[in-house]
């Protein structure tokens, strides 16, 4: 029996194809998933991490607080050679054309000094010796297009900069966990710049980051990291080397983690989308074979061996599904490196692991999908399964529409009781759960929908139309439940794009209110055009508030901080900044309270209905490792969760963060001016971007967007992966009407007709699923906004251009999956057809 069965699969060379697609598909995105991750980890882990340091001293908070007198005195430790004192300081690299380097290290650790130890390794030139040389990484000085040779341009702190010719390109060897941004914790950065001691001490800073001790042959670092305890401060970074390779390892399993999280949801995804096309798809093949399965049965075959049948049939598809996807997942890994890391080399590593997990997910997916076509194979007695057309029991549709109708009912119940924009993180999440429940009916619905929105759009279009229309309706709204397994994947794809479209849409509707509601039109904005944590310094403040025409300066600092309060502790980010600037630079519109900083926080109003606070109620804010104030709440603002939600007198915040202005705010009594003044000021420092709050906003617009790209090309792997189940269905459907397509040629059908007919279907098909997944979607969008921004569940901005485009693209995509099929029904032989049927 086992046998027969798998011989008449492989006799359908049509449905093996299309069904080992969808599962390929699915697969291909796992597994490449899977091998990006790993060989970035593994990249990361066999980064060269250096073994010839025994303890490390570093400094305290964020400032370089080791001085030469530190150094010696360490060196005279009992069993310490050597002891070698490292200088970070501001440094920013301009490139050819005046264009500043962005790198992956923030300004203010981007600076070192050069040292002749396993710090660097020399990939071009010879070591800096003094004033007037510098040396590049390596990385950097290709981004900035300088070579050795070159004359570089160095921006330093306080405005300062330096002019050197380029004597080395070099590549670094970090101890410890790697920092991008100027962290308070035993960390190193990669340098951009380095100098030979002498002239860093001049340019950099004289005061050492920190200070590596290396051992004499056969001492036990422990022992070292024991005595230099008792000598210095607890409040310093004292550490093994050994550990800090430890801590670099783990960091890199951490990030690998992190990315196999960021990426596994999407392939999940496809899976997901793949699992509705291999399940309609084994549907309609026990369709087809309805006839085979009662001709077994009543030779003998019982139900648990067709049941097994059909599962071994999922389990051969498996693996050769499994094994396509497999190697194309594989082989697409050095494409998604490159375009996820285009800085670094990456060792293409490929797991067993990865290759396991091919397969395993291929079986998994195939066999569950298939599980319920195997059980409705077995439970049809053989004198039932001898009929040529397919009933579903009335008890079967009703059950179906009321559970998918419950699901619905209590996924808008659970949304509604949450709606308030200041709900707490557990009504958030309740409403979220709601959310998925009311999708999960809707796709249970779906039957439904098909049959009750096709067949009167098949009574009103079929007097009104032509031939092709008339028979494509007939044919989708026939089967409703055909119809919508097939719509189902499409539903599942491009209800995800929607959802997230709303979200993208909410989200830069959310970024351009909130910046035009704080910042007034007549503010100029300054800020650091190395982007991410990098900042300005004081040096810039005092400038620009020298400058004609300026009379209000204010900088805010944005950091994430540690709170306390009654209800508990949490993180949250907030902005040091001089009380005036809420008066004038910045505009926050106040709920309750005053803006007076002298006397207290003010804070944002869903932060605070979040937190539970009130008015007159205290907060204890950790700044740093070493200073905690606590503030009383003396005003309430009407603002969102994007920006910075708590605002601190900056004269409470320790030196180091009042040192690190992530944005300077000025204006003056002729706006106009002001701006003029200051970027004629700063026109020579291409490392201060200057701009105006619409600067912000498009900013804020453009990252966002640039994020939710991504996700995008994520999901058009899954309407792939849908549009290919379209052409699984109409191929199988083509086949199971070969008689009546026969027919339909004989009594004067051209093959025009027949493929226009085949289309037809294909675009109803596809545009049911389309609009359902933006019926479904759009509204999980609006609850996904109100979940992570706190704003009302109504507040959302509907994404049209992407609906468009994507009805648009679903209407060209069924036309596409349409032609293989149509032009097999087309070809049908007309006698043989009516003959063998």
């Amino acid at each position: 029996m086992l046998k027969s069965m798998l011989r008449d699969l492989l006799a359908h060379k049509g449905r093996v194809v299309m069904t080992l697609i969808a599962i390929a598909l699915g697969v291909t995105a796992t597994v490449g998933s899977w091998v990006v991750s790993d060989s970035i980890a593994v990249t990361l882990v066999g980064q060269e991490t250096r073994k010839d340091v025994g303890v490390s001293v570093q400094s305290p908070g964020k400032e370089p607080l080791l001085t030469a007198a530190d150094r010696d005195r360490l060196a005279r430790t009992p069993g310490v050679r050597r002891a070698a004192g490292v200088v970070v300081g501001r440094a920013g690299l301009i490139g050819r054309g005046n264009k500043f380097i962005r790198t992956t290290t923030v300004l203010d650790r981007a600076g070192t000094n050069w040292s002749n130890d396993k710090r660097f390794t020399i990939e071009a030139g010879t070591a800096p010796t003094g004033p007037g040389q510098v040396a590049l990484h390596k990385a950097d000085a290709d981004s900035a297009g300088l070579a050795v040779g070159d004359t570089a341009r160095v921006l330093l702190s306080a405005g300062r900069s330096d002019s050197a010719r380029v004597t080395a390109l070099f590549t670094y060897h970090r101890l410890g966990p790697s920092a991008t941004t100027d962290v308070n914790e035993a960390s190193d950065a990669v340098p951009v710049v380095a100098y030979d001691s002498a002239t860093a001490a001049t340019l950099l800073g004289s005061r050492f980051h920190r200070i590596e001790l290396i051992p004499t042959v056969g001492t036990s670092p422990e022992a070292i990291k024991a005595a230099v305890q008792k000598d210095v401060s607890d409040e310093y970074h004292v550490e093994t080397g050994s550990a800090l390779a430890r801590a670099a390892v783990q960091q890199s399993d951490t990030e690998a983690q992190d990315l196999r999280m960021t990426m596994l949801p999407f392939a999940a995804v496809a899976l997901l989308v793949g699992m509705f096309v291999i399940a309609n798809t084994f549907t309609l093949l026990v369709s087809r074979r309805t006839r085979q399965f009662a001709l077994l049965r009543a030779v003998g075959a019982r139900k648990s061996q067709v049941r097994a049948g059909i599962l071994v049939e999922a389990g051969v598809l498996g693996v050769a599904g499994g094994t396509l996807g497999t190697l194309a997942g594989v082989a697409l890994g050095p494409s998604m490196i490159a375009v996820m890391r285009p800085e670094g080399d990456v060792d293409f590593t490929v797991s067993p692991v990865a290759v396991l997990l091919g397969y395993g997910v291929a079986l998994l997916v195939t066999v569950v999908a298939a599980y319920r076509s195997s059980r409705r194979a077995a439970a049809v007695p053989p004198v039932a399964a001898l009929r040529t057309a397919e009933t579903v029991p009335r008890e079967t549709k009703r059950t179906r529409n009321v559970s998918g109708a419950g699901c619905v009912v209590l996924g808008l119940m659970m949304v509604a009781v949450t709606a308030g924009p200041s709900a707490s993180n557990l009504g958030r999440i309740s409403a979220l759960a709601g959310a998925v429940l009311g999708v999960i009916g809707m796709i249970v619905l779906a039957p439904w929908f098909a049959e009750v929105l096709l067949r009167p759009l098949m009574r009103l279009l079929g007097a009104r139309s032509g031939p092709s229309v008339r028979l494509g309706l007939r044919n989708a709204a026939g089967d409703p439940r055909r119809t919508s397994g097939t719509a189902t994947a499409l539903t599942v794809g491009l209800a995800l794009v929607c959802a997230f479209a709303t979200l993208s849409a909410s989200f830069s509707t959310l970024i351009a209110s909130t910046t035009r509601a704080n910042v007034p039109t007549t503010t100029t904005v300054l800020q650091s055009a190395a982007g991410g944590e990098s900042s300005l310094t004081p040096a810039e403040a005092e400038k620009v508030r020298k400058l004609p025409g300026v009379t209000q300066v204010a900088g805010s600092r944005d950091v994430l901080v540690g709170l306390t309060y009654r209800g508990g502790s949490t993180e949250r980010r907030i902005s040091a900044i001089e009380p005036a600037g809420l008066k004038g630079p910045l505009t926050p519109r106040l709920t309750a309270g005053s803006l007076d900083l002298t006397r207290g926080v003010v804070i944002s109003q869903n932060q605070a209905d979040m937190m539970g606070l009130g008015m007159n109620d205290r907060i204890t804010l950790h700044l740093d490792a070493r200073t905690a104030v606590t503030q009383t709440v003396v005003g309430i603002y009407d603002a969102t969760e994007l920006q910075a939600s708590i605002f601190l007198d900056v004269n409470k915040a320790p030196t180091s963060l009042r040192r690190q202005i992530t944005m300077l705010y000025a204006t003056g009594p002729d706006p106009d001016r002001a701006r003029d003044s200051i970027r004629a000021a700063f026109r020579d420092r291409p490392d201060v971007s200057v701009g105006s709050r619409e600067t912000l906003v498009a900013q804020g617009v453009a990252q966002q967007s640039l994020a939710f790209t991504l996700m995008y090309a994520m999901f058009g792997v899954a309407i792939l992966i849908a549009v290919s189940g379209v052409v699984n269905t109409l191929m199988l459907s083509v086949m199971e009407r070969t008689r009546e397509i026969g027919v339909i040629r004989a009594v004067g059908a051209t093959r025009l007709l027949v493929r226009r007919t085949i289309r037809v279907e294909s675009i109803v098909i596809s545009l049911f699923g389309a609009l359902l997944g933006v019926a479904v979607g759009v509204p999980a969008g609006a609850v996904m906004q109100h979940a992570m921004f706190g704003q009302r569940l109504w507040d959302f901005s509907l994404p049209a251009g992407i609906i468009g485009l994507s009805l648009v693209g679903i209407t060209l995509a069924a036309v596409l999956a349409a032609i293989w099929p149509a032009r097999r029904a087309a070809r049908t032989k007309m006698l043989a057809a009516i003959a063998g049927g």
